[in-house]
């Protein structure tokens, strides 16, 4: 199934098996990817950031001096090194930016996503610094006070959690784990951050956007309505953000009809005994719920997608944050 035109914008909402995506020679790759075969998942035009999917070959060879942009590997298989401290499938690798550069190289090849983040703002070092880490060997944390069965593991480090602050100056890259059965029967909204949200394992349902399996990709542009979900497997996702996620996250106000009733029929129908595979809301076996006055109506006043998302929108609070010389902070006085 193919992704929607410009899939990749990341001001424009977007869900699509990145899996499928047509891979090749990508332009305007960053230079330590260059002669590998790729596709983009996703791109910020304004700052040159950008999520790909990466195809390394067996032996294959680089340095990156780290001086313009960070560069973060998450493989999906196979081994990716940085300064000989090898990973493998679920390993992350960060070169971190003005923290020296490293050598990267594959014993065996791998299939990764790659983020690349020029002159996103961050601690200094040694709270940032250059690191290898492996899924298996981290902790699991809670990832909200209010919520059970919600939990994720940080692979963007530092990445502190708190009400109201959620990720480094520059967002987080985290592993979540969302436990079987949950739902979520309601619509919330990040105001500072755009949202990239992978899935590894399992199931989801998003209402309005699809079914999520392995391979499913949705973005949530800065100010863009999402929810109500659920999960009847549970899952593994992995989610990128480019700003701190504040939190709480605001519901809206004017609530989706049928909220509940549609996650509930989603828990009860999605069978068991094949894959889940991933489908956009209009092919899937529950977008009928929509079919009806109630929700018509609601849709029609409820501003679904709010009047603040679309081309090249960014909130001041994201364009206040730069990566100084000086490794601080500045409010854009321009």
């Amino acid at each position: 199934m193919s992704a929607p035109k410009e899939h990749w914008r990341r001001d424009k909402h977007s869900f699509f098996n990145f899996l499928a995506l047509d891979r090749g020679e990508v332009k305007d790759v960053p230079e330590p990817l260059h002669g590998l075969e790729g596709a983009v998942v996703s791109a910020d035009p304004n700052s040159g950031a950008m999520t790909l999917v990466m195809e390394v070959p067996p032996g294959w060879k680089t340095s990156f001096d780290g001086v313009n942009a960070s560069l973060e590997f998450f493989n999906l298989r196979g081994d990716v090194a940085i300064e000989g401290d090898r990973v493998g499938a679920s390993g992350y690798a960060q070169v971190a930016q003005r923290c020296g550069g490293a050598e990267l190289d594959s014993e065996g090849g791998a299939l990764s996503l790659v983020f690349w983040n020029p002159n996103a703002p961050s601690y200094p070092p040694p709270y940032t610094k250059n690191r290898a880490m492996r899924f298996w060997e981290e902790d699991w944390h809670a990832s909200l006070p209010d919520s059970h069965g919600i939990m994720h593991k940080s692979l963007r480090l530092p990445d502190p959690t708190g009400q109201g602050y959620d990720g480094g100056p520059a967002g987080h890259v985290r592993l979540v784990f969302i436990s079987p059965g949950i739902d979520a029967p309601y619509e919330h909204v990040h105001h500072e951050c755009f949202e990239e949200i992978i899935l590894l394992q399992g199931d989801v349902l998003l209402a309005d956007e699809g079914v999520m399996g392995i391979g499913s990709t949705t973005t949530h542009p800065q100010e863009w309505w999402h929810g109500p979900f659920a999960t009847r497997s549970g899952c593994i996702v992995l989610v990128h953000t480019d700003a701190p996620m504040g939190y709480p996250w605001p519901p809206r106000e004017k609530e989706y009809p049928f909220a509940k009733k549609v996650c509930e029929t989603y828990l009860d129908e999605a069978p068991w005994d094949v894959p889940t595979v991933h489908t956009p809301w209009a092919d899937s076996d529950w977008a009928h719920l929509q079919d009806n006055p109630e929700f018509q109506k609601w849709a029609a006043q409820a501003d679904e997608f709010g009047d603040k998302v679309g081309r090249d929108t960014i909130s001041s609070f994201r364009a206040a944050l730069r990566h100084e010389g000086n490794w601080e902070w500045e409010k854009d006085r321009n």
